[in-house]
């Protein structure tokens, strides 16, 4: 239907004939004063005949006429037809010799549903991110005003892609008005303004702003029955996790609705579902989620297990960890498919986020030996060997030939029997059981040490014959271990990181560490490395606040961490991270120093320790792993533990404490236990105990998040929190 817009104007005049027997007409005025008539519809005028003087005169003849009968027409009662769009329709009142005239503008009748598609993007410093959504709005129409919601499904695809895919997110229409060919109004934060078509095949269709990021979108008339229900995603998760699945209804033509869905379980002693689709898995088993719309039904398995975990890898915003059955979870952030599900979790920004602190099941059923979490990617080596990784794959980090990000493992080329692999920013590396090392990915500050400063999306082998028996790549730079106990490092060396003794841009083969030491392990950050020596000492180069020597300076060598203790030289008990280091002493106490303004370092505090101090709690840990703002370990009786930040969920469990640095973030000032490994019931009662940090509701501010990471520079620290 169409609106018919009003811009009143009344016409006055004055009469001479002083012997008529009553009042003369001297005006002729239209009300009310109404902003259109919809196609279809009518709009009931009114003339209001007065004298000169301003009172109104009853029972005058009045005549109607339509200056645009072919787009609305007036009956002799003034009430009005909107028949086709159009802009400056006269309707006209006369009353003896005076006339008034109202502008009507005919409009669409948009009030219901329509069926959108969208596309914004944004380029920055060369690097461009594009972003689709596919969706529905429910309109709400007062004449020219408009109103209503948008259901979007939205993924977001290029380098350093953030905004989850998959994620079904509800906004309000606002600020609505519409002409009879033109219509603007916001959605989260973001413009929009189109033209519209009439029929026989309306169409909305424009432009639309969000801050920087511009884009089209185009929308045609929904209200089709749901003709099919998907549930995203079957998961396997631990129980006390808290899942969140969404329900996706869509028409025959595969348009996705916004209409009612009523949950179930058939198991809800295994899993109980709520109104919106967050599942409490409670007891170990399997249940069938079932979402119902229209008669139309989607369904997702669900699969809880108690697990036992054997290690751990603290990554920039996740966690992965490897249970002692070989089968790997991951928790935390999934923008850059990270976890390694085979999909994202969804982001629903009026959720509490529950399932981002959940570990969850790596797809694929590989049974690994250890996994390796990095910035956007990770890594793992499975029992025959092989190497996989998951994630972001901007720079070839996945190591299997392509630069195609993927929400799965994917084996690295090459055919190498690996030992190990570890995961750094965006390059990784791996030890084969021959004990050669290669690494693939990012090669910008030359990391990957094979002399040249060209990327690679396939393993590379490291110049320089050496045997390693480990390595850890870090931020930009990478060290190892020979055989013979000689640690080399590589890469970016501004902040002395490579322990040369001496600095300068980067490095482009493996270099000796100074000193003459006997390492039997090496740890790396993002501006310092540390060794624990074959002997126990520990030892750390780099930027001075996270050395733990006490000195306040800057160290090209290594220098002996403070305090006199005596650290295990095992694998798995050292570990550095952006802004904090931790080892593990041959008695499983953990001790750790550096920045702690996230609570990484696990004392109860967020105060900068120059020394080594004691993690709270009194656990026996068997391994530990930094990441730039938290830290895991695992226990001598395979529990995970993990403390610091947990703005996405990195952490695996509810926290209490709150942490101020650029913002107020969630974080835990001293060990908390990952969701799973505590029985059932009180697992789950903790894990809805407190809400996680919301995500924000405001599309453009989930925008300006992504291009923020896009501004990030290579060589920047790391933020606290993931777009």
């Amino acid at each position: 239907m169409r609106l018919l817009v009003l811009c009143g104007a009344t016409i006055v005049a004055c009469s001479n004939d002083s012997t008529s027997p009553r009042a003369s007409v001297a005006s002729v005025e239209i009300t009310p004063a109404a902003p259109g008539v919809v196609i279809g519809h009518t709009a009931q005028l009114t003339a209001i005949v007065r004298d000169a003087a301003g009172n109104e005169l009853a029972g005058r003849s009045v005549t109607w006429r339509s200056e645009a009968p072919t787009r609305a027409t007036v009956s002799t009662t003034g009430l009005v037809t909107g028949l086709v769009l159009g802009d400056g329709v006269q309707i006209i009142a006369t009353s003896e010799g005076w006339s008034g005239s109202a502008m009507l503008s005919v409009v669409l009748d948009i009030a219901g549903e329509w069926n959108y598609t969208e596309q914004v993007g944004r380029t920055y410093q060369g690097r461009t991110v594009t972003c689709g959504d596919t969706g529905s709005y429910q309109l709400t129409q007062s004449v020219a005003g408009i109103g209503g919601t948008a259901v979007w499904v939205g993924e977001c695809e290029g380098p350093f892609a953030a905004l989850a895919d998959e994620a079904v997110a509800p906004y309000l229409v606002a600020e609505g008005r519409l002409q009879s060919a033109y219509l603007d109004f916001r959605v989260g934060g973001c413009v929009y303004g189109g033209d519209v078509a009439g029929p026989p095949a309306p169409k909305l269709s424009g432009t639309l702003t969000c801050g920087d990021w511009t884009g089209t979108w185009e929308a045609v008339p929904g209200g089709q029955p749901v003709a099919s229900v998907t549930v995203r995603s079957d998961v396997q998760t631990v129980v006390g996790g808290i899942v969140q699945l969404i329900a996706v209804p869509r028409d025959a033509a595969g348009h996705v609705l916004s209409r009612t869905v009523r949950w179930s379980s058939d198991h809800p002693s295994v899993a109980t579902v709520s109104d919106t689709g967050l599942v409490a898995a409670l007891t170990p088993g399997s249940a069938r989620i079932s979402a119902l719309s229209e008669g139309q039904t989607g369904s997702a398995g669900v699969t809880a297990e108690l697990v036992s975990f054997g290690s751990v890898s603290a990554g920039v915003y996740h966690t992965c960890g490897l249970t002692t059955s070989g089968a790997a979870y991951c928790w935390g952030w999934a923008g850059n498919g990270q976890l390694g599900l085979g999909f994202r979790p969804p982001a629903h920004p009026l959720g509490l986020g529950q399932n981002d602190r959940t570990p969850l099941a790596v797809a694929g059923g590989h049974t690994f030996t250890m996994v390796s979490g990095g910035l956007g990617h990770s890594c793992g080596v499975t029992t025959a060997g092989e190497a996989y990784c998951w994630g972001d794959n901007t720079y070839g980090q996945l190591g299997d030939g392509s630069k195609t990000r993927s929400l799965a493992p994917v084996s690295v080329t090459g055919g190498q029997q690996f030992a190990s692999v570890t995961a750094g920013s965006y390059h990784s590396c791996g030890v084969t059981t021959g004990n050669a090392l290669y690494c693939w990915g990012n090669n910008s500050q030359e990391q990957l040490g094979d002399g040249s400063h060209t990327s690679s999306s396939s393993p590379v082998l490291v110049a320089g014959d050496f045997l390693f028996q480990a390595a850890r790549a870090g931020a930009y730079h990478t060290c190892g271990v020979t055989t013979a106990n000689v640690a080399y490092c590589w890469g970016y060396d501004l902040d002395g990181q490579l322990g040369t003794g001496s600095v300068t841009f980067n490095v482009p083969t493996p270099v000796a560490v100074a000193g003459d030491h006997s390492f039997a392990a090496v740890a790396t950050g993002f501006s310092h490395s540390c060794g624990t020596a074959t002997d126990g000492a520990a030892y750390c180069w780099g930027q001075a606040s996270l050395l733990g020597d006490e000195s306040g300076l800057d160290q090209y060598a290594p220098v002996a961490v403070a305090g006199g203790i005596t650290f295990a030289t095992a694998g798995g008990s050292l570990a550095s991270g952006q802004e904090s280091s931790c080892a593990l002493t041959p008695s499983s106490a953990a001790y750790c120093w550096g920045h702690n303004d996230a609570g990484q370092l696990g004392d109860g505090s967020t105060t900068w320790r120059s020394t080594p101090n004691l993690v709270l709690g009194g656990l026996s840990f068997a391994s530990i792993s930094t990441g730039p703002f938290h830290t895991c370990g695992v226990t001598t009786s395979a529990v995970a533990y993990c403390w610091g930040i947990n703005a996405n969920g990195q952490v695996g469990a509810t926290v209490l404490d709150e942490c101020v640095a650029d913002a107020t973030y969630p974080c835990a000032l001293a060990p908390v236990r990952v969701v799973g490994t505590v029985q059932a019931g009180a697992s789950a009662a903790r894990v809805l105990g407190r809400a996680a940090r919301p995500r924000t509701a405001d599309r453009a501010a989930l925008l300006r998040e992504l291009e923020a990471s896009l501004r990030r520079t290579p060589l920047s620290p790391l933020p606290l929190k993931a777009p």
